[in-house]
């Protein structure tokens, strides 16, 4: 009977324990998610802010200078013809 005692006593101090990490732990997780909902949701609007800010601000008459660039390089390919010893 002893024995059936201890598991007993140990069962419901798990469970007073349980209840109150939950207790504790419960309103941090729901906080640490709605800061993190909050950064997702402020960040999505930035986005969007910028992205109409791009899509709506006046043109220049001139055009964007990454644009208009024109590079013309020349390139030089130089084939030496060698003379290699293959003695065979």
């Amino acid at each position: 009977m002893k024995s059936f005692a201890k598991v007993a006593v140990a069962g419901v101090a798990s469970i007073a324990l349980f209840k109150v990490f939950t207790a504790a732990l419960i309103p941090v997780l729901g906080m640490t998610l709605g800061l993190i909902m909050l950064v997702v949701k402020v960040s999505l609007i930035a986005g969007v802010v910028y992205f109409l800010y791009t899509l709506l601000k006046p043109r220049s008459d001139e055009g964007d200078a990454a644009v208009d660039v024109e590079v013309e390089e020349e390139i030089e390919i130089i084939v030496e013809d060698g003379d290699t010893a293959h003695s065979e």
